[in-house]
């Protein structure tokens, strides 16, 4: 993918986030929103983007917008979308704990194609209760053709809640 390919799908990638957000990039200048990051995940057949907020307000709808390009072959995704909580085990090794399995509705992008999709998240855990204030992993798997071969990719940013 050429330099101005890939500052186009950033671009894209955040004037779709900012749709979300209810701010726009200033046109020409190639400004992202300032409340608005994209965060992006390099596949070996091409890449995802996703845009997130510094914070969102616990109790709110958390919807994060998702860019996908192959650079050859296909990215279909998101095949699978969860919500982890990061923590320590008895034992004080790091560990994960699933809170919430999303649905998600996944694109298929083809080389050299951009393909938008989001994922929303109401903030509440598999019970249906609220999760509390604090800082969460939101995973996304991918699946990836390339050549005849099939695999697996993975993307991921960490969402922080705070009471409001």
């Amino acid at each position: 993918m050429t330099a101005h390919a890939s500052g186009r799908l950033l671009f894209l990638a955040a004037l779709f986030a900012s749709a979300c957000v209810g701010t726009t990039p200033a046109l020409g200048t190639g400004a992202r929103p300032a409340e608005t990051f994209v965060i992006p995940s390099q596949l070996p057949n091409g890449r995802v983007e996703l845009a997130i907020r510094h914070a969102y307000s616990l109790g709110s709808t958390v919807t994060v917008p998702i860019a996908i390009v192959a650079t050859r072959g296909t990215i279909t995704g998101p095949i699978e979308a969860r919500v982890l909580a990061s923590g320590i085990n008895e034992r004080g090794a790091p560990a994960e704990v699933l809170v919430r399995t999303l649905a998600a509705a996944s694109v298929t992008s083809r080389a050299g194609q951009l393909q938008t999709t989001s994922v929303s998240w109401d903030g509440r855990d598999e019970r249906g209760e609220l999760v509390p204030a604090d800082a969460y992993s939101l995973v996304l798997d991918f699946r990836l053709e390339d050549a005849g071969a099939l695999s697996t990719g993975r993307a991921g940013v960490t969402l922080q809640l705070n009471a409001p």
